[in-house]
């Protein structure tokens, strides 16, 4: 019972034992509210690690990578675009008017590509979403 009140693996390990237990009523709720405390502490503690993770200020290679992550994917899914659709039409056309031998032009998997794309853009347009109705600063 108390398993599939709670989330998480171990959570549900200590639950399903707790409740297997042949002990009184008494002690199986005060074992599942220890449990719900740890869990809410768990909880917190994470919460404190992202915002502090949130306010980093670090320098060097590691905060420029850390701050910057989504604007690097993004970046990387425009210039991918720009290749396909743009640039490497524009060299395929130079090289069949003037009839260069060359080496196969990369190919990029457009496939796998577009839903990151499509994710971004629509995480975004959540994002503006947001601050459009003022949920978030």
């Amino acid at each position: 019972m108390l398993a599939n009140l709670l989330g998480g693996d171990l959570v549900k390990s200590v639950g399903g034992i707790i409740d297997s237990l042949h002990t009184s009523q008494e002690e199986k709720d005060n074992a599942k509210i220890k449990l719900k405390e740890i869990e809410a502490q768990i909880n917190k503690t994470q919460s404190d690690i992202n915002l502090a993770d949130s306010k980093s200020v670090a320098g060097g290679i590691s905060g420029m990578l850390q701050r910057s992550w989504r604007p690097l994917i993004g970046m990387s899914c425009a210039l991918a675009i720009f290749w396909e659709y743009v640039l490497k039409q524009f060299l395929m056309f130079i090289i069949a008017t003037f009839n260069l031998e060359t080496a196969p032009l990369p190919e990029l998997d457009v496939g796998t590509l577009m839903p990151l794309v499509i994710s971004l853009l629509g995480m975004s347009g959540i994002r503006s979403f947001e601050k459009f109705k003022g949920v978030s600063k």
